[in-house]
């Protein structure tokens, strides 16, 4: 499980992927092989943060009953 500062890290590499995304996407068109890769890359980081930050509520409410 990741801790505060770790999941602030992940998000921030999400923001950068995004915008590093944006400017393959707005320069090489949609299509492009890098921009799906990068893409790809992007999706998985947000599924990393969704797994850690679920992991983290069910453990809480796990604990609150």
């Amino acid at each position: 499980m990741m801790d505060d500062s770790q999941l602030r890290k992940l998000l921030v590499c999400i923001s950068l992927k995004r915008d590093e995304m944006i400017y393959y996407a707005e320069t090489s068109g949609l299509s492009e092989k890098k921009t799906l890769e990068i893409s790809q890359e992007l999706d998985n980081l947000i599924v990393h943060y969704q797994k850690e930050t679920l992991s983290v509520k069910n453990k809480t409410y796990f604990y609150k009953k």
